[in-house]
C-alpha cells in the first residue's frame, strides 16, 4: 500500500478542481471541484484528513500552478492546517509553463480542468520539484514591495514607449535625432509639449538659446550646437494636419502627466522598500554599488538561502541564469540560450544590481569589460548576464556565510566555478 498521496489541484478565481494520486499513478477518489473560498478550503481539508486518517497513507503532496495571487491562499490555508501537519503536508506553487510542457507527454489530452489537476498530480510523482511553498514568510510583505516596484518600472518603460511613438507622429526628427539628449529630459519635453516643429524651425536662434538655457537651468556647456541640432531636427520633420496635431497633443500631455504621477510612486516605493528591508539582518549592501532597493530584490526572492541545499547553481537556475546546451553527435553550439523557466524578478534584480556594479565595483567592472570583449555581438547582453551569474555566487556566499563583502573574498569562492560562465 503506497503511503504518499498527491494531490494536483487546477486553481481558477472561483473553482479549484482536485485530483487525487497514490503512489502507483492511481487515482485514490473521482475528481471534484471545490470553491475558491475559505469554506471551499475547509471542505478540501476534511477530505484529506479523512483519506489520510482512514488509511496507511503517511504523507501528502500538493502541487498547483502558480496562477498570479489566485493559488496563494488555498497555499496558505493548506501548509498552516493543524490537522494535516502530522501528515507533514508539502505545498508546491509549480510554474505554469513546467506543467504545460509536462503535459505534452499524454498523448491526446483534452484542454480542461479536469484533465489539467490529474496532469498536476502526476507530475509531483516525479519528484523534480520547486523549493516548497513556505509556511512562513517574513520575506513576504517585501517581496510584494519588490515586485510591485518591478511592475511600475515596467509600467513606466511601456508609457515612454507609447510616448515616443506618438512624439513621432508630431515631431519625428526629435525622436530620430534626440538633439537635446534623452528624450525624457526636462529640457526634451519643454521643447515638444510646448512648441511645434514649425514654431522652433521659425525662432530666432537668440530665442531658442534662451528657451533651451531656461529648461536645462543653464548645464549645457555647448547650447549654439543644441540650437543648430534642434532647428534642424525641426526643418527635417514631417508635417501634420491640425486636426491630428491636436489630437496628439492631448495624448503626449496626458502620457506626460501619467510618467509623472508613475515617478513619483516609484519614489514613494523605494523609500518604502529601504525601510522595510532594514528590518532584516544582511550583508549584501557592504557590496560597494549595490543599494538597498536592488539588494532588497535579491533578497526578499531568495528568501531562506537554506532552501537552496548549499548549492549556489540553483539559485542562478532560478533566476534564469543557466545556459541550455544544444549538441547532437559530434556537434555543440557555441551559442546557447538562457533557459526559460525563471523567477524573472530574480533575474531583474540581479541584472539591475551588477549594471550599477560594473560602474562602482572595480572587480565587476573588469570582468564586464572582459566578457564585452570576447565577442563582436550581443556583447553588453552577454557581459552584463554573465556579469549577474558572478554576483549570484557572491551573493550565494554571503548569504550563506553571513560575511561583509570584502574585495579579496571573492576569490576564496569563485576559484572554482569558472567552467559555468558560459556564453
Amino acid at each position: 500500500m503506497s503511503n504518499t498521496i498527491y494531490v494536483g489541484i487546477d486553481v481558477s478565481s472561483k473553482n479549484n478542481v482536485v485530483c487525487l494520486l497514490d503512489d502507483s499513478g492511481k487515482e485514490i477518489t473521482k475528481r471534484f471541484s471545490i470553491p475558491n473560498t475559505l469554506s471551499g478550503a475547509k471542505e478540501l481539508e476534511a477530505k484529506l484528513l479523512s483519506l489520510l486518517s482512514y488509511n496507511s497513507y503517511s504523507s501528502i503532496k500538493i502541487g498547483m500552478e502558480s496562477t498570479a495571487f489566485y493559488d496563494w491562499h488555498l497555499a496558505n490555508f493548506l501548509v498552516n492546517s493543524p490537522v494535516l501537519a502530522p501528515f507533514k503536508p508539502s505545498i508546491f506553487r509549480i510554474n505554469a509553463r513546467l506543467i504545460h510542457n509536462f503535459k505534452k507527454s499524454y498523448p491526446e489530452t483534452d484542454e480542461t480542468d479536469i484533465v489539467d489537476s490529474f496532469v498536476i498530480a502526476d507530475y509531483l510523482r516525479f519528484n523534480r520539484l520547486p523549493a516548497p511553498f513556505e509556511a512562513e514568510q517574513p520575506y513576504l510583505p517585501l517581496r510584494r514591495l519588490t515586485r510591485y516596484r518591478f511592475h511600475l518600472v515596467k509600467t513606466i518603460i511601456r508609457e515612454h514607449q507609447y510616448f515616443l511613438a506618438h512624439l513621432f507622429l508630431k515631431f519625428s526628427g526629435f525622436v530620430q535625432d534626440k538633439p537635446s539628449g534623452k528624450t525624457n529630459s526636462a529640457t526634451s519635453i519643454a521643447l515638444v509639449s510646448e512648441l511645434t516643429p514649425d514654431e522652433i524651425a521659425n525662432m530666432s536662434p537668440e530665442d531658442l538659446t534662451d528657451f533651451i538655457m531656461k529648461h536645462g537651468k543653464s548645464r549645457f556647456s555647448d547650447p549654439s550646437a543644441i540650437v543648430d541640432a534642434v532647428s534642424k531636427a525641426a526643418r527635417e520633420s514631417y508635417r501634420i494636419r491640425p486636426e491630428l496635431a491636436n489630437s496628439v497633443n492631448i495624448i503626449l500631455s496626458s502620457t506626460l502627466e501619467t510618467i509623472r504621477t508613475l515617478k513619483k510612486s516609484l519614489k514613494l516605493i523605494d523609500e518604502a522598500i529601504a525601510k522595510e528591508f532594514a528590518a532584516f539582518p544582511n550583508t549584501l549592501q557592504s557590496i560597494k554599488g549595490i543599494g538597498p532597493v536592488y539588494a532588497a530584490g535579491i533578497f526578499s526572492e531568495i528568501g531562506d538561502i537554506k532552501r537552496f541545499n548549499n548549492d549556489e547553481e540553483k539559485i542562478a537556475k532560478y533566476a534564469g541564469l543557466s545556459w541550455k546546451r544544444n549538441q547532437s553527435g559530434n556537434f555543440e553550439a557555441e551559442e546557447r540560450r538562457l533557459i526559460n523557466s525563471a523567477n524573472k524578478y530574480l533575474r531583474y534584480y540581479l541584472i539591475e544590481a551588477v549594471n550599477t556594479l560594473r560602474i562602482h565595483n572595480v572587480d565587476y567592472k573588469l570582468f564586464y569589460q572582459k566578457k564585452f570583449k570576447e565577442v563582436s555581438k550581443h556583447q553588453h547582453k552577454r557581459a552584463l548576464v554573465l556579469s549577474a551569474r558572478k554576483l549570484v555566487r557572491l551573493v550565494f556566499a554571503l548569504l550563506s556565510k553571513g560575511q561583509l563583502y570584502q574585495p579579496g573574498f571573492k576569490s576564496q569562492f569563485v576559484v572554482n566555478h569558472t567552467s559555468s560562465q558560459q556564453g
